[in-house]
């Protein structure tokens, strides 16, 4: 709402004030003293005040009203302080509260200026406004993220994990995680995004075990129409899709040597060529995965050692299950709990109870087997 308010004993000016805003596409609302102002301000909530420091027949000053609705956190309002005979020491404490501006009332005011100091209050007014609502925003996709991705787990090896992925997500660096199938790598991708400034930006997640041998050149670099046989249209690849983002690359060890040689120009040049096209310059963080052991594939040489020292020293290792039983049981509780509600059904069990045998099964699956079992054992007893 383009509402202002005004605190103003000389109603002349008052009325003056009052036609060039509305004048100007405002609403406003007209107070002369500090009671009828802080009646006033509980019903027409306005993005600017125009507040006069001295007041005659008022209970507080200009300046009080003001300190009050600081202290009080009762608005958010641009304040543009108005006077003909207020003292520095008034104006600098005004300016301290946290006044937008000092308009002087006297033979020195200025229509134009005046005009334009009210409408960049109320456009920073509104700046503001937009960005504490991507902020909400922003908190509202991060929970629902969390229980989307959630992190389950308080070991001391997941606690320095975590403290891993905070780390490796604010300095903004390319990363490489390494764990056994079913230990969780795209839970940590998805985190290490989520906590990174480009939280919000593209993040495209692509299997490279998953891409034909044929196709991965273009899928990931994209091609024009026309550089070969059925490239029937321009397409775009998974870098150019990911420009500012996050692109992760799952079982990155199955790409072969020429292609990784074009990820490494990418990452080092900022920038790719696109098949039958031209250099583009690309802005992107990579997260790669993989299963393997890479000292075992450099050495037979299937992967390339510039590629992978490039970012070696930014590896998280994921620990398989057996070596952090602390969160056998604690997981087995969350799955069950994540089952009740997909099912929506109330169906307990004591892992407690089962702990030394949960224990004492070596989980090559790991956390996705036991989700897998906690599954199982709710469908086996819900089953009506």
């Amino acid at each position: 709402m383009k509402n202002i308010l005004i605190l103003e004993d000389n109603e002349k000016l008052a009325n003056y004030y009052s036609k060039l805003v509305q004048e100007a596409g405002f609403a406003i609302r007209y107070t002369s003293n500090s009671t009828e102002f802080f009646r006033e301000i509980e019903k027409f909530v306005p993005s600017v005040i125009l507040l006069d420091i001295k007041l005659n027949n008022s209970r507080l000053s200009g300046l009080e009203v003001f300190e009050k609705l600081v202290k009080g956190g009762k608005s958010n309002s641009k304040v543009i302080v108005l006077s003909g005979e207020a003292t520095r020491g008034e104006i600098a404490y005004a300016m301290k509260l946290g006044a937008y501006t000092f308009i002087e009332k006297t033979g020195e005011f200025n229509v134009d200026k005046f005009l334009s100091d009210v409408r960049t209050a109320y456009q920073l007014k509104k700046q503001e406004e937009k960005t504490e609502q991507l902020v909400m925003e922003k908190k509202n996709l991060t929970r629902s993220f969390l229980n989307q991705y959630p992190f389950i787990g308080e070991s001391k090896k997941i606690r320095e994990v975590k403290k891993q992925i905070r780390r490796l997500a604010e300095a903004g660096v390319d990363v490489m995680i390494l764990g056994d199938t079913g230990t969780g790598k795209e839970v940590v991708a998805h985190h290490l995004y989520w906590l990174s400034r480009r939280s919000g930006k593209p993040f495209v997640k692509i299997n490279a075990g998953g891409l034909p041998s044929d196709i991965v050149d273009s899928e990931l670099f994209g091609h024009r129409k026309g550089s070969f046989t059925d490239a029937y249209y321009d397409k775009k690849g998974f870098f150019e899709q990911a420009n500012g983002g996050y692109l992760f690359l799952d079982e990155i060890s199955s790409v072969t040597l020429p292609i990784q040689a074009k990820i490494l120009r990418a990452i080092e040049n900022k920038e790719i060529r696109v098949i039958g096209g031209e250099q583009i310059k690309v802005d992107v963080k990579l997260i790669f995965a993989s299963n393997k052991n890479f000292k075992v594939l450099i050495n037979d040489e299937l992967f390339r050692k510039d590629l992978y020292f490039r970012i070696a020293k930014n590896v998280i290792y994921l620990p398989p299950l057996v070596e952090r039983e602390e969160d056998i049981v604690v997981l087995a509780d969350y799955f069950c709990t994540k089952h009740n509600a997909e099912y929506k059904r109330v169906v307990s069990f004591d892992f407690n109870a089962l702990k030394s045998k949960l224990l004492s099964y070596h989980w090559p699956g790991n956390v996705r087997e036991l989700s897998s079992f906690c599954e199982d054992l709710f469908i086996r007893y819900n089953i009506r």
